[in-house]
């Protein structure tokens, strides 16, 4: 990650089953925030990086909530950020933040 500013990092090592049925398996870094998970897409062409960073996301939110694809791009295009990370490099970057709140169990009535 690259930054003006300082911050804390925490790494954590994820055994590849738990992570496989966490956030599915994606290509990419992946940030998790308490708030936000946050995909990315890398390319030398921004264009295949936004399509990558969707990619991701869909992959995300299939795997964590089971969201179908019809529907994740749905919610991808109402409810999630895009953001360009970088573009003066070789490499363009994307990524999204996906609201973890917005997928939380609704309580029912009764």
């Amino acid at each position: 990650m690259e930054a003006s500013l300082r911050l804390t990092l925490r790494l954590d090592v994820v055994p590849r089953a738990v992570a496989l049925a966490r956030f599915g398996a994606l290509v990419g870094p992946l940030a998790e925030t308490t708030e936000y998970l946050v995909p990315t897409g890398m390319d030398a062409d921004l264009d295949d990086a936004v399509r990558r960073c969707v990619r991701a996301a869909i992959t995300l939110l299939r795997a964590r909530w089971g969201v179908e694809e019809h529907l994740a791009y749905a919610y991808l295009s109402a409810a999630t950020d895009f953001r360009i990370s970088q573009v003066v490099d070789l490499v363009c970057g994307v990524h999204a933040t996906v609201r973890k709140s917005d997928f939380q169990a609704v309580p029912t009535c009764g």
